[in-house]
Protein backbone atom coordinates (compact mmCIF):
# COMPACT_ATOMS: atom_id res chain seq x y z
CA UNK A 1 0.00 0.00 0.00
CA UNK A 2 2.81 2.30 0.81
CA UNK A 3 3.89 1.97 -2.46
CA UNK A 4 0.95 2.83 -4.42
CA UNK A 5 0.46 6.12 -2.07
CA UNK A 6 4.04 7.19 -3.03
CA UNK A 7 4.47 6.37 -6.41
CA UNK A 8 6.07 8.35 -8.34
CA UNK A 9 7.90 10.48 -5.43
CA UNK A 10 11.04 11.65 -5.74
CA UNK A 11 13.63 13.87 -3.93
CA UNK A 12 14.31 15.73 -7.17
CA UNK A 13 10.96 17.45 -7.89
CA UNK A 14 9.52 20.38 -6.00
CA UNK A 15 7.74 19.88 -2.48
CA UNK A 16 4.69 21.53 -3.13
CA UNK A 17 4.19 18.65 -6.22
CA UNK A 18 5.57 15.71 -3.96
CA UNK A 19 2.77 16.58 -1.79
CA UNK A 20 0.11 16.74 -4.61
CA UNK A 21 1.78 13.28 -6.37
CA UNK A 22 0.68 11.45 -2.95
CA UNK A 23 -3.02 13.13 -3.00
CA UNK A 24 -2.99 11.84 -6.50
CA UNK A 25 -2.54 8.58 -5.47
CA UNK A 26 -4.07 8.73 -2.77
CA UNK A 27 -7.87 10.05 -4.53
CA UNK A 28 -6.71 7.45 -6.79
CA UNK A 29 -7.39 4.34 -4.54
CA UNK A 30 -10.52 6.04 -3.58
CA UNK A 31 -12.21 6.21 -7.18
CA UNK A 32 -11.09 2.74 -7.54
CA UNK A 33 -13.37 1.92 -4.62
CA UNK A 34 -16.38 3.99 -5.61
CA UNK A 35 -15.19 2.31 -8.91
CA UNK A 36 -16.29 -0.79 -7.53
CA UNK A 37 -19.12 0.49 -5.31
CA UNK A 38 -20.97 1.41 -8.78
CA UNK A 39 -19.87 -1.61 -10.27
CA UNK A 40 -21.43 -3.43 -7.64
CA UNK A 41 -24.52 -1.43 -7.72
CA UNK A 42 -24.63 -1.69 -11.47
CA UNK A 43 -24.74 -5.43 -11.63
CA UNK A 44 -27.61 -5.62 -9.21
CA UNK A 45 -29.67 -2.77 -10.92
CA UNK A 46 -28.38 -1.62 -14.14
CA UNK A 47 -25.96 -4.66 -15.81
CA UNK A 48 -25.29 -3.00 -19.07
CA UNK A 49 -23.57 0.08 -17.36
CA UNK A 50 -21.44 -1.86 -15.36
CA UNK A 51 -18.49 -1.35 -18.06
CA UNK A 52 -18.42 2.22 -16.96
CA UNK A 53 -17.24 1.71 -13.10
CA UNK A 54 -15.35 -1.13 -14.38
CA UNK A 55 -13.44 1.45 -16.76
CA UNK A 56 -13.51 3.88 -13.97
CA UNK A 57 -10.95 1.57 -11.50
CA UNK A 58 -8.58 0.53 -14.36
CA UNK A 59 -7.91 4.44 -15.16
CA UNK A 60 -7.73 5.14 -11.08
CA UNK A 61 -4.67 2.72 -11.26
CA UNK A 62 -3.22 4.02 -14.45
CA UNK A 63 -3.31 7.39 -13.04
CA UNK A 64 -0.78 5.73 -10.28
CA UNK A 65 1.18 4.18 -13.22
CA UNK A 66 1.44 7.54 -14.68
CA UNK A 67 2.49 9.08 -11.48
CA UNK A 68 5.14 6.42 -11.11
CA UNK A 69 6.33 7.12 -15.17
CA UNK A 70 6.63 10.76 -14.16
CA UNK A 71 3.72 11.86 -16.29
CA UNK A 72 2.06 13.54 -13.33
CA UNK A 73 0.28 16.32 -15.12
CA UNK A 74 -1.48 13.62 -16.80
CA UNK A 75 -2.30 11.31 -14.35
CA UNK A 76 -3.91 14.50 -12.47
CA UNK A 77 -5.93 15.48 -15.32
CA UNK A 78 -7.70 12.11 -15.40
CA UNK A 79 -8.56 11.81 -12.28
CA UNK A 80 -9.98 15.32 -11.86
CA UNK A 81 -12.51 14.49 -14.67
CA UNK A 82 -13.02 10.63 -14.25
CA UNK A 83 -15.84 10.82 -11.54
CA UNK A 84 -17.47 13.31 -12.86
CA UNK A 85 -17.01 11.70 -16.18
CA UNK A 86 -18.42 8.67 -14.74
CA UNK A 87 -21.17 10.20 -13.26
CA UNK A 88 -21.95 12.20 -16.58
CA UNK A 89 -22.05 8.91 -18.47
CA UNK A 90 -24.68 7.19 -15.95
CA UNK A 91 -26.84 10.30 -16.01
CA UNK A 92 -26.78 10.53 -19.68
CA UNK A 93 -27.71 6.84 -20.17
CA UNK A 94 -29.97 6.80 -17.39
CA UNK A 95 -32.36 9.69 -18.27
CA UNK A 96 -34.81 8.92 -21.27
CA UNK A 97 -35.47 11.30 -24.90
CA UNK A 98 -37.74 13.76 -23.32
CA UNK A 99 -37.56 13.26 -19.28
CA UNK A 100 -36.08 15.65 -16.80
CA UNK A 101 -32.48 15.36 -15.62
CA UNK A 102 -32.06 13.55 -12.57
CA UNK A 103 -31.47 16.28 -9.74
CA UNK A 104 -29.59 14.49 -7.76
CA UNK A 105 -26.68 12.83 -9.84
CA UNK A 106 -26.92 16.67 -11.29
CA UNK A 107 -25.55 17.43 -7.82
CA UNK A 108 -23.25 14.76 -7.92
CA UNK A 109 -21.42 16.35 -10.63
CA UNK A 110 -21.78 19.82 -9.68
CA UNK A 111 -19.81 18.15 -6.18
CA UNK A 112 -17.21 16.23 -8.17
CA UNK A 113 -15.71 19.77 -9.72
CA UNK A 114 -14.18 19.94 -6.83
CA UNK A 115 -11.68 17.55 -7.06
CA UNK A 116 -9.48 19.72 -9.53
CA UNK A 117 -8.80 22.05 -6.60
CA UNK A 118 -7.72 19.36 -4.79
CA UNK A 119 -5.42 17.58 -6.91
CA UNK A 120 -3.86 20.25 -8.56
CA UNK A 121 -2.13 23.48 -6.69
CA UNK A 122 -2.91 26.88 -7.67
CA UNK A 123 0.71 27.89 -8.75
CA UNK A 124 0.03 25.00 -11.84
CA UNK A 125 -2.57 27.58 -12.94
CA UNK A 126 -2.67 26.09 -17.18
CA UNK A 127 -3.32 22.49 -15.76
CA UNK A 128 -5.91 23.96 -13.19
CA UNK A 129 -8.21 25.80 -15.88
CA UNK A 130 -7.71 22.91 -18.14
CA UNK A 131 -9.56 20.41 -15.78
CA UNK A 132 -11.72 22.90 -14.33
CA UNK A 133 -12.77 23.79 -17.82
CA UNK A 134 -13.30 19.77 -19.03
CA UNK A 135 -15.24 19.17 -15.20
CA UNK A 136 -17.67 22.59 -16.41
CA UNK A 137 -18.06 21.26 -19.94
CA UNK A 138 -19.14 18.18 -19.33
CA UNK A 139 -21.44 19.73 -16.61
CA UNK A 140 -23.14 22.30 -18.61
CA UNK A 141 -23.38 19.66 -21.85
CA UNK A 142 -24.96 17.15 -19.37
CA UNK A 143 -29.02 18.07 -21.23
CA UNK A 144 -27.38 17.24 -24.65
CA UNK A 145 -25.38 13.63 -23.25
CA UNK A 146 -28.99 12.75 -22.07
CA UNK A 147 -30.91 13.14 -25.40
CA UNK A 148 -27.64 11.89 -27.44
CA UNK A 149 -26.49 9.12 -25.43
CA UNK A 150 -29.91 6.84 -24.42
CA UNK A 151 -30.50 3.04 -23.70
CA UNK A 152 -33.80 1.97 -22.18
CA UNK A 153 -33.32 2.26 -18.85
CA UNK A 154 -35.39 2.78 -15.56
CA UNK A 155 -34.70 5.89 -13.98
CA UNK A 156 -37.17 5.32 -11.48
CA UNK A 157 -34.91 3.75 -8.91
CA UNK A 158 -32.75 7.46 -9.13
CA UNK A 159 -36.35 9.35 -9.35
CA UNK A 160 -37.37 7.93 -6.01
CA UNK A 161 -37.17 10.47 -2.89
CA UNK A 162 -35.06 7.67 -0.91
CA UNK A 163 -32.74 7.29 -3.50
CA UNK A 164 -33.03 11.00 -4.58
CA UNK A 165 -32.01 11.62 -0.52
CA UNK A 166 -29.10 9.18 -0.97
CA UNK A 167 -27.52 10.57 -4.09
CA UNK A 168 -28.09 13.99 -2.75
CA UNK A 169 -26.19 12.86 0.76
CA UNK A 170 -23.82 11.34 -1.77
CA UNK A 171 -23.09 14.46 -3.77
CA UNK A 172 -23.08 16.68 -0.39
CA UNK A 173 -20.87 14.56 1.13
CA UNK A 174 -18.80 14.41 -1.56
CA UNK A 175 -18.16 18.28 -1.69
CA UNK A 176 -17.41 17.92 2.22
CA UNK A 177 -14.99 15.63 2.04
CA UNK A 178 -13.13 17.60 -0.78
CA UNK A 179 -13.68 20.59 1.68
CA UNK A 180 -12.19 18.62 4.59
CA UNK A 181 -9.76 17.09 2.73
CA UNK A 182 -7.85 20.53 1.70
CA UNK A 183 -8.89 21.48 5.36
CA UNK A 184 -6.82 18.75 6.15
CA UNK A 185 -4.32 19.60 3.88
CA UNK A 186 -4.15 23.14 4.54
CA UNK A 187 -3.73 22.75 8.18
CA UNK A 188 -1.11 19.74 7.73
CA UNK A 189 0.84 22.67 5.27
CA UNK A 190 0.47 25.14 8.49
CA UNK A 191 1.55 22.35 10.81
CA UNK A 192 4.90 21.71 8.22
CA UNK A 193 5.16 25.17 7.91
CA UNK A 194 5.19 26.01 11.37
CA UNK A 195 7.61 22.84 11.71
CA UNK A 196 9.58 24.02 9.14
CA UNK A 197 9.70 27.94 10.91
CA UNK A 198 10.58 26.05 14.25
CA UNK A 199 13.43 24.65 12.24
CA UNK A 200 14.35 27.64 10.51
CA UNK A 201 14.05 29.47 13.93
CA UNK A 202 16.16 27.32 15.33
CA UNK A 203 19.28 27.12 12.45
CA UNK A 204 18.80 30.84 12.33
CA UNK A 205 19.01 30.81 16.35
CA UNK A 206 22.48 28.00 15.63
CA UNK A 207 23.69 30.19 13.15
CA UNK A 208 23.38 33.16 14.95
CA UNK A 209 25.04 31.38 17.63
CA UNK A 210 27.47 30.08 15.23
CA UNK A 211 27.87 33.67 13.69
CA UNK A 212 28.58 35.17 17.24
CA UNK A 213 31.58 32.67 18.16
CA UNK A 214 32.71 33.20 14.34
CA UNK A 215 32.70 36.58 15.41
CA UNK A 216 34.31 36.14 18.79
CA UNK A 217 36.97 34.49 17.63
CA UNK A 218 37.78 36.67 14.40
CA UNK A 219 37.99 39.22 17.03
CA UNK A 220 40.16 37.33 19.09
CA UNK A 221 42.35 36.02 16.16
CA UNK A 222 42.19 40.28 15.12
CA UNK A 223 43.24 41.20 18.81
CA UNK A 224 46.27 38.51 18.63
CA UNK A 225 47.15 39.41 15.30
CA UNK A 226 47.03 43.02 16.37
CA UNK A 227 49.73 42.04 19.47
CA UNK A 228 51.55 40.10 17.20
CA UNK A 229 51.72 42.43 15.12
CA UNK A 230 52.67 45.08 17.58
CA UNK A 231 55.40 42.71 19.42
CA UNK A 232 56.98 42.68 15.61
CA UNK A 233 57.41 45.82 15.82
CA UNK A 234 58.81 46.18 18.94
CA UNK A 235 61.56 43.63 17.55
CA UNK A 236 61.75 45.19 14.45
CA UNK A 237 63.11 48.40 15.86
CA UNK A 238 65.09 46.48 18.58
CA UNK A 239 67.42 44.48 16.15
CA UNK A 240 67.37 47.61 13.40
CA UNK A 241 68.31 50.11 16.09
CA UNK A 242 70.80 47.30 17.51
CA UNK A 243 72.28 46.77 14.40
CA UNK A 244 72.93 50.51 14.48
CA UNK A 245 74.85 50.38 17.77
CA UNK A 246 76.69 47.26 16.78
CA UNK A 247 77.87 48.62 13.14
CA UNK A 248 78.92 52.34 14.70
CA UNK A 249 82.31 53.22 16.35
CA UNK A 250 82.38 56.76 15.68
CA UNK A 251 81.86 60.00 16.97
CA UNK A 252 78.60 60.42 16.10
CA UNK A 253 77.15 57.21 16.90
CA UNK A 254 74.22 59.35 19.19
CA UNK A 255 73.50 61.65 16.17
CA UNK A 256 72.78 58.52 13.71
CA UNK A 257 70.85 57.05 16.85
CA UNK A 258 68.48 59.47 17.92
CA UNK A 259 67.87 60.57 13.95
CA UNK A 260 66.74 56.84 13.54
CA UNK A 261 64.75 56.25 16.85
CA UNK A 262 62.78 59.71 15.64
CA UNK A 263 62.14 58.32 12.09
CA UNK A 264 60.84 54.81 13.47
CA UNK A 265 58.53 56.37 15.96
CA UNK A 266 57.71 58.97 13.17
CA UNK A 267 58.16 61.67 15.96
CA UNK A 268 58.60 65.51 15.12
CA UNK A 269 61.94 66.01 17.13
CA UNK A 270 64.34 63.77 19.65
CA UNK A 271 66.89 64.60 21.76
CA UNK A 272 69.22 62.24 23.87
CA UNK A 273 71.39 63.31 26.89
CA UNK A 274 73.85 61.32 28.64
CA UNK A 275 75.45 61.06 32.41
CA UNK A 276 78.38 63.46 32.51
CA UNK A 277 80.67 63.31 35.47
CA UNK A 278 83.36 66.15 35.53
CA UNK A 279 84.14 64.88 39.41
CA UNK A 280 82.50 63.35 42.60
CA UNK A 281 80.54 66.82 43.23
CA UNK A 282 79.72 67.90 39.97
CA UNK A 283 77.24 65.43 37.37
CA UNK A 284 74.95 66.79 35.01
CA UNK A 285 73.14 65.67 31.98
CA UNK A 286 74.74 66.65 28.68
CA UNK A 287 72.96 66.92 25.11
CA UNK A 288 74.23 64.67 23.18
CA UNK A 289 72.45 64.67 19.94
CA UNK A 290 69.38 66.22 18.78
CA UNK A 291 67.19 65.71 15.36
CA UNK A 292 64.13 67.18 14.14
CA UNK A 293 62.59 67.65 10.83
CA UNK A 294 65.04 65.49 8.78
CA UNK A 295 68.11 67.24 10.16
CA UNK A 296 70.21 67.36 12.65
CA UNK A 297 70.36 70.04 15.36
CA UNK A 298 73.80 71.24 16.84
CA UNK A 299 72.65 72.67 19.91
CA UNK A 300 74.55 72.70 23.39
CA UNK A 301 72.73 72.12 26.55
CA UNK A 302 73.50 71.05 30.07
CA UNK A 303 70.78 70.07 32.42
CA UNK A 304 71.30 69.76 36.57
CA UNK A 305 70.20 66.52 37.77
CA UNK A 306 66.57 67.03 39.19
CA UNK A 307 65.92 70.24 36.74
CA UNK A 308 62.98 70.25 35.03
CA UNK A 309 61.68 67.27 33.72
CA UNK A 310 64.62 66.03 32.26
CA UNK A 311 66.68 65.92 35.54
CA UNK A 312 62.96 64.92 36.82
CA UNK A 313 63.36 61.61 34.70
CA UNK A 314 66.96 61.03 35.51
CA UNK A 315 66.25 61.04 39.22
CA UNK A 316 63.22 59.37 39.48
CA UNK A 317 63.89 56.75 36.65
CA UNK A 318 60.48 56.41 35.38
CA UNK A 319 59.10 57.66 31.79
CA UNK A 320 57.26 60.56 31.75
CA UNK A 321 54.25 61.78 29.68
CA UNK A 322 53.53 65.17 28.59
CA UNK A 323 50.11 65.55 26.65
CA UNK A 324 49.52 68.65 27.14
CA UNK A 325 52.65 70.84 26.46
CA UNK A 326 53.11 73.95 27.68
CA UNK A 327 53.20 76.87 24.93
CA UNK A 328 57.22 77.52 26.80
CA UNK A 329 57.95 74.03 27.01
CA UNK A 330 59.59 73.60 23.47
CA UNK A 331 58.39 74.20 20.15
CA UNK A 332 58.69 72.22 17.24
CA UNK A 333 60.72 74.19 14.15
CA UNK A 334 60.17 73.17 10.29
CA UNK A 335 59.29 75.10 7.09
CA UNK A 336 56.50 76.05 7.87
CA UNK A 337 57.04 77.79 10.95
CA UNK A 338 56.85 77.06 15.03
CA UNK A 339 54.49 74.84 16.81
CA UNK A 340 53.94 73.36 20.05
CA UNK A 341 53.79 69.87 19.87
CA UNK A 342 50.99 67.80 21.31
CA UNK A 343 52.74 64.69 23.31
CA UNK A 344 55.81 64.75 24.61
CA UNK A 345 57.49 61.53 26.10
CA UNK A 346 60.95 62.05 28.25
CA UNK A 347 62.07 57.83 28.69
CA UNK A 348 65.16 57.31 30.76
CA UNK A 349 68.41 55.30 29.43
CA UNK A 350 68.66 52.51 32.30
CA UNK A 351 69.42 48.50 32.61
CA UNK A 352 68.24 47.30 35.87
CA UNK A 353 69.25 50.11 38.58
CA UNK A 354 71.77 52.34 36.26
CA UNK A 355 70.58 54.93 35.16
CA UNK A 356 73.03 56.55 32.54
CA UNK A 357 70.96 59.43 30.44
CA UNK A 358 67.47 60.48 29.03
CA UNK A 359 65.71 60.27 25.96
CA UNK A 360 63.40 63.15 24.69
CA UNK A 361 60.53 63.06 21.83
CA UNK A 362 58.18 65.57 20.60
CA UNK A 363 55.14 64.63 18.16
CA UNK A 364 52.27 65.82 17.01
CA UNK A 365 49.95 62.98 17.77
CA UNK A 366 50.19 60.40 20.77
CA UNK A 367 52.36 57.17 21.12
CA UNK A 368 50.57 53.79 22.14
CA UNK A 369 51.42 52.28 24.95
CA UNK A 370 53.40 49.82 23.19
CA UNK A 371 55.86 52.27 21.87
CA UNK A 372 56.57 53.44 25.01
CA UNK A 373 57.24 50.18 26.21
CA UNK A 374 59.48 50.02 22.77
CA UNK A 375 61.23 53.26 23.83
CA UNK A 376 61.39 51.91 27.43
CA UNK A 377 63.47 48.52 26.08
CA UNK A 378 65.43 50.64 23.73
CA UNK A 379 66.79 52.68 26.54
CA UNK A 380 67.83 49.45 27.98
CA UNK A 381 69.87 48.56 25.29
CA UNK A 382 71.07 51.88 24.89
CA UNK A 383 72.20 51.91 28.45
CA UNK A 384 74.09 48.88 28.19
CA UNK A 385 75.82 50.23 24.80
CA UNK A 386 77.29 53.84 27.07
CA UNK A 387 78.29 50.82 29.57
CA UNK A 388 80.13 48.94 27.28
CA UNK A 389 81.71 51.97 25.47
CA UNK A 390 82.25 53.85 28.67
CA UNK A 391 84.50 50.72 30.13
CA UNK A 392 85.99 50.07 26.19
CA UNK A 393 87.13 53.88 27.05
CA UNK A 394 88.44 53.08 30.08
CA UNK A 395 90.18 49.85 29.01
CA UNK A 396 91.96 51.92 26.44
CA UNK A 397 93.17 54.36 28.83
CA UNK A 398 94.35 52.31 31.24
CA UNK A 399 95.92 50.24 28.59
CA UNK A 400 97.59 53.95 26.91
CA UNK A 401 98.38 53.92 30.95
CA UNK A 402 99.65 51.13 31.00
CA UNK A 403 102.10 50.87 27.72
CA UNK A 404 103.32 54.70 29.11
CA UNK A 405 104.16 53.05 31.93
CA UNK A 406 105.77 50.02 30.48
CA UNK A 407 107.72 52.80 28.25
CA UNK A 408 108.94 54.25 31.61
CA UNK A 409 110.22 51.44 33.30
CA UNK A 410 112.11 50.53 30.12
CA UNK A 411 113.64 54.03 29.69
CA UNK A 412 114.30 53.42 33.32
CA UNK A 413 115.84 50.19 33.23
CA UNK A 414 117.89 50.98 30.15
CA UNK A 415 119.77 54.64 32.26
CA UNK A 416 119.96 52.36 35.37
CA UNK A 417 121.75 49.13 32.89
CA UNK A 418 124.10 52.43 31.07
CA UNK A 419 124.65 53.80 35.09
CA UNK A 420 125.77 49.83 35.88
CA UNK A 421 128.34 49.68 33.10
CA UNK A 422 129.48 52.99 33.75
CA UNK A 423 130.21 51.68 37.24
CA UNK A 424 131.65 48.73 36.02
CA UNK A 425 133.74 50.47 33.90
CA UNK A 426 135.14 53.16 36.84
CA UNK A 427 135.46 50.09 38.91
CA UNK A 428 138.01 48.38 36.27
CA UNK A 429 139.63 51.32 35.59
CA UNK A 430 140.46 51.82 39.33
CA UNK A 431 141.43 48.15 39.82
CA UNK A 432 144.34 49.09 36.95
CA UNK A 433 145.20 52.05 38.40
CA UNK A 434 145.67 50.98 42.02
CA UNK A 435 147.59 47.70 40.40
CA UNK A 436 150.05 50.27 38.53
CA UNK A 437 150.62 52.17 41.97
CA UNK A 438 151.74 48.59 43.22
CA UNK A 439 153.57 47.63 40.83
CA UNK A 440 155.58 51.15 40.58
CA UNK A 441 156.02 50.60 44.93
CA UNK A 442 157.57 47.65 44.63
CA UNK A 443 160.08 48.40 42.18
Amino acid sequence: MNILLNAGVSDNIKPYLKNKIRISNQVALLMAIVGLFYAIFSIIFYPPLTIYPVFCILLSFTAIALNYLELYNVSRFILSTLLILLAYLYHAFLVQPGEDYITSMYLIEFSLTVIPWVLIDYREKSLLIISLIACYLLLFTQSWANEALSIELDSSLFRSVWMSMISSAFGVMILILCLLFMQHKNFSSEKENEILMSDINEKNAEMEQQQSELQANLEEIKASRLIEEKQNWISNGIAKIGDLLHRSNDQEIFGKLIAAIVKYIQANQGCIYLLKEEDVNKKYLNLEACYAYERQKFMTKQVEIGQGLIGQCFLEKEYIILKEVPAEYLKITSGLGEAVPTFVVIVPIMEENRIDGVMEFALFHELEAYQIDFLTQLGANISSFVATSTLNIQTKKLLQQSQLQTEQLRTQEEEMRQNMEEMQRKEKEYLQRIEAFEEKQII
